[in-house]
């Protein structure tokens, strides 16, 4: 007989604590690949009292190697906004211990609501994901954090050590660029798109619980090139809020054959799930779930 953990029972055995439990804070300062970060945390009374404070949880410690690398790559960028954001989005809703990833993706709240950082209903969204290396949390532009001592059990919830820090999502535009979505970088400049004058991109980016639908092809952006030849600034505008569905966050998981999505332009969008590809009008699903400051992107053909 095949076992399934649900969300539930994986919550309730995040709480079943043995008597000799030790804390959050205590496993950081036992654990010799936590200095660091035990540091950080000692040194700040907000991220003190946040983990100090928080149940049912599963928190994403970075070992003292994954912090390295980021100050390495991100010198003198470790502010004490950016280490409390990080340590909230580190920081998950529940308890999910690696026997409840599959290959199957899940998305997780975290606690980070800083609107500085986030706008998603919730709390900013983590992947958790089973794959051939092993439990893996991905995060901002799809940076892959991998347990390196996993299932650590303490009083309110469970702690998996990782190889990477966990990468704050930015914003849409941002991440078209990290993502190196060069034509779409291209139909944005092509269109006029990144002109200030043109409020309502920067508008689109600003409000809460976004799906993004990005055509990123040679194709798509001949058609924008022809497009713009005949086209008034406010046709413009119509297509790309008809890429755009607002007060939805559409991880794939959530898209299902034949749902409808109504975009900010006003129209449906239909997505088709066929022969484990997923289609969105007629546009093919090349690349998705890259999770964004207000919701998700998704990479379409066309």
């Amino acid at each position: 007989m095949k076992l399934s953990l649900n969300k539930s029972f994986v919550s309730l055995l995040a709480c079943v604590i043995p008597s000799h439990a030790i804390t959050l804070l205590q496993v950081l300062q036992s654990y010799s690949e936590l200095t660091t970060l035990s540091s950080y945390v000692n040194a700040s009374s907000n991220a003190t009292a946040l983990l100090a404070n928080a149940n049912n949880f599963t928190f994403l410690a970075s070992s003292n190697a994954a912090i390295a690398s980021f100050l390495s790559k991100n010198p003198n960028v470790l502010t004490a906004d950016l280490l409390q954001a990080t340590l909230e989005y580190s920081l998950l809703r529940g308890g999910y211990p690696t026997l409840s990833f599959s290959d199957t993706p899940q998305f997780v709240a975290s606690n980070l609501v800083n609107s500085s950082y986030a706008n998603v209903t919730g709390g900013q969204t983590v992947e958790l994901l089973q794959s051939s290396g092993g439990a893996e949390t991905l995060s901002g532009n799809k940076t892959i954090s991998t347990s390196s001592s996993a299932d650590i059990v303490c009083t309110g919830g469970i702690i998996h050590i990782i190889d990477t820090v966990p990468s704050i999502p930015v914003s849409a535009v941002s991440e078209i660029t990290a993502a190196n979505l060069e034509y779409f970088v291209s139909i944005l400049n092509v269109g006029g798109y990144l002109n200030p004058a043109n409020a309502y991109v920067n508008q689109i980016l600003e409000v809460p619980d976004v799906t993004y639908f990005i055509p990123n092809s040679a194709a798509a952006l001949a058609n924008v090139t022809e497009q713009v030849k005949n086209t008034s600034a406010a046709e413009l505008q119509s297509t790309f809020e008809y890429h755009v569905v607002p007060g939805f966050v559409g991880y794939s998981t959530l898209l299902t054959n034949g749902m409808q999505l109504k975009t900010a332009e006003g129209g449906n969008l239909t997505v088709t799930v066929q022969g484990g590809e997923m289609y969105i009008n007629a546009a093919k699903v090349v690349a998705s779930d890259y999770i964004v400051a207000n919701g998700v992107v998704h990479v379409i053909d066309k």
